[in-house]
């Protein structure tokens, strides 16, 4: 890992929500996709928004599918330029090209409902699903360029259709916030309703439309965000499976502690339990002060070490005092026994189908490591070690800044809980040599990570295990009520 890594924006790190790294396809293979979504797109829009196919020249149909191809091309460019993630991605962009198709469709519904009601395009629906499952840079830009797109129809040359549906679909991108409450979703149809009303009312008055007419465009409109926002959330758990990503609802209905896994690990492995809840803490402080996405980093710890469930009483943290199981067995199969707790973890989370975000930190978070105590109790008087691969994790090591930090509060937090006096300096000097040797190792090198980020880290894990571990005061001994004074 060199002094500075490649990172993403704060913004586009917190919206990806940790997710796997984005599908690529072939050089080859991902300019044909590109090329074929782009002329569906510009075909579909120029057949339905075109106006009667019969009644028009060719070269009017083929000047319309031009620019509505450069159109499409320039949104995709504009994704590249913003956020190269998404687009690189092949199921993100394909669900991006799925949802502007299906856009024109609505739009070629709604004006053979009622002509020149732009309103009823609910190209709000867009701006909820992308800002949602995306961020809201990627939704406002797409909602914009998609408002042009169909503005510039026949069918929608009129003076309300590009305000209106700019309104309608920016307001649907910037209303949506990490959402962290279900009921949110009330206050995005209280605010596309209230914007879009206003733009309708602005369009018609300067038209000169008449009061009731000016009413009824205001009540198509809220009914259209109402429509919008619920088709929305509905649309959102298929979209998160399509592209592999994950929102906050999801992982806040993963992260809920009374989850059944998570109820059996603190009941079958209460020590690994408690070490998971501290390591969360870490994770979340960490990545909250560097920008990352601090509720997965949160969920995937509490993850982590399911795979401990299998064998419990061979982890130290879950070993009464005095008895060690690993005492009677040879380095070999101690080591074979620890380094599988991460293949029975991916298992387990396979069956209960933990989404893929969270299951990268069962894979990462000792990324390729060696199990450096029954490695040293393995190695032989010339310094050598038989099968040294059977002391090393599977990996990968760490994909995303999440799953970096996680593998740093491992370390750091079960190598703390072990200090006889956990002083702020030996705590910072503990925290110091776990992260250098992980540098060391190279297991941060394909983190989005930078070394600054990486001092904001430790700094945090400082403060935090300095108020886990402070020193308390030693309370006197004081007779009970029965029991006697001594003298």
């Amino acid at each position: 890992m060199g002094t500075e890594l490649v990172t993403s924006p704060p913004d586009e790190i917190d919206r990806n929500t940790g997710s796997m790294p984005a599908t690529r396809v072939s050089t080859a293979g991902a300019f044909m996709m590109r090329l074929l979504l782009l002329v569906a797109c510009a075909v579909l829009t120029t057949l339905a928004l075109g106006g009667p196919l019969l009644s028009r020249a060719p070269d009017s149909i083929v000047g319309s599918f031009v620019v509505n191809l450069l159109l499409i091309t320039m949104m995709v460019m504009a994704l590249r330029v913003v956020r190269p993630t998404i687009h690189d991605s092949g199921r993100a962009l394909a669900l991006l090209g799925g949802l502007v198709a299906f856009q024109v469709a609505l739009a070629f519904l709604a004006v053979r409902v009622r002509p020149a009601s732009p309103e009823l395009v609910p190209i709000a629906f867009a701006g909820v699903v992308i800002s949602t499952l995306f961020d809201r840079r990627v939704s406002l830009l797409t909602v914009v360029l998609l408002a042009v797109l169909i503005a510039s129809q026949p069918d929608y040359h009129s003076a309300a259709a590009l305000p209106v549906m700019i309104a309608s679909g920016a307001s649907a991108a910037l209303a949506v916030r990490s959402s962290l409450r279900r009921d949110q979703s009330y206050l995005w149809i209280l605010i596309i309703a209230a914007v879009s009303g206003v733009a309708v009312t602005a369009t018609g008055v300067a038209a000169g439309e008449p009061t009731w007419a000016l009413l009824a465009g205001v009540i198509r409109a809220a009914a259209t965000s109402v429509v919008s926002v619920i088709s929305a959330m509905l649309f959102v758990p298929f979209a998160e499976r399509l592209t592999g990503r994950e929102t906050h609802l999801t992982l806040l209905e993963w992260g809920d502690l009374h989850h059944p896994l998570l109820q059996r690990l603190s009941l079958e492995a209460p020590g690994t339990y408690a070490h998971t809840i501290a390591l969360a803490n870490l994770a979340d402080a960490a990545c909250r002060a560097i920008g990352a996405n601090a509720l997965l980093a949160r969920v995937g710890a509490y993850y982590h070490d399911i795979g401990k469930l299998s064998k419990p009483q061979y982890f130290a943290e879950n070993q009464p005092r005095g008895h060690n199981p690993h005492d009677q067995l040879k380095p070999g199969t101690s080591a074979s026994i620890i380094r599988s707790h991460v293949l029975a973890g991916v298992e387990l989370a396979s069956e209960v189908r933990l989404p893929a975000a969270i299951k990268a930190f069962i894979s990462e978070h000792h990324g390729t490591s060696t199990i450096a105590y029954f490695m040293e109790r393995a190695r032989q008087p010339d310094g050598t070690v038989p099968n040294a691969a059977e002391f090393v994790y599977p990996g990968p090591i760490p994909q995303s800044a999440e799953t970096a930090v996680v593998m740093l509060a491992d370390g750091v937090e079960a190598i703390a809980r072990t200090l006889a006096d956990p002083t702020p300096e030996r705590i910072r000097e503990v925290i110091d040599r776990v992260v250098q040797q992980r540098l060391d190792q190279g297991q941060l090198r394909e983190a989005p990570i930078t070394m600054r980020q990486l001092s904001i880290v430790k700094r945090e894990f400082a403060r935090v295990l300095g108020g886990m571990y402070h020193a308390r005061v030693e309370y006197p001994k004081t007779p009970t009520r029965n029991q006697p004074a001594t003298v």
